[in-house]
C-alpha cells in the first residue's frame, strides 16, 4: 500500500487483529476472554479456548459413584453433576429370609444395591436366654 502523504499512518498501513469474540469454542472447551487479541487475522481455538478438565481430578462425596475418569467437565471447574452419579436408596430392595430391611432411604454403596447395604442379619436363637421352664 502506498501512503497518501510523506508520512504513513496506522490507518493506511495496519489491519487490526481480531479478538476472540469471533470464536465459538468446541464442546469440552470454555471461552477465554472475548477481548483477547488473536495472533493473526484468523483466530484459532487454541488461543481463544481452554480445554475443560476431566473427572479424573474430581473426588465424589459419599453416596455417589464416580463416572468415567475421562468424562469432560462442563466448565473449567468440575462439579458433582459432571463427575458423579447418585447411588440409589434401598427403597425397593427385597431382603432374603433371615434378614430385616434397613430404612428405605438408606443409600447404597454403589450404583446397585446389595444385601449388605440394605439388610441386617436377624440374630440366631443361640444368643437368646430362655426363661425358667423353657429350654433352647
Amino acid at each position: 500500500t502506498v501512503c497518501s502523504s510523506l508520512s504513513c499512518s496506522q490507518a493506511e498501513c495496519c489491519t487490526a487483529l481480531p479478538t476472540c469474540s469471533t470464536v465459538t469454542c468446541s464442546s469440552g472447551f470454555t471461552a477465554n476472554s472475548v477481548s483477547t487479541v488473536c495472533g493473526s487475522l484468523s483466530c484459532r481455538q487454541a488461543e481463544c479456548c481452554t480445554a475443560n478438565p476431566k473427572c479424573s481430578s474430581y473426588s465424589c462425596p459419599g453416596g455417589y459413584t464416580a463416572k468415567a475418569a475421562n468424562t469432560t467437565c462442563s466448565s473449567l471447574s468440575c462439579v458433582r453433576t459432571d463427575c458423579c452419579t447418585a447411588n440409589p436408596a434401598c427403597g425397593t430392595f427385597a431382603c432374603p429370609g433371615g434378614y430385616t430391611a434397613k430404612a428405605a432411604n438408606t443409600t447404597c454403596s454403589s450404583l446397585s444395591c446389595v444385601r449388605t447395604d440394605c439388610c441386617t442379619a436377624n440374630p440366631a436363637c443361640g444368643t437368646f436366654a430362655c426363661p425358667g421352664g423353657y429350654t433352647a
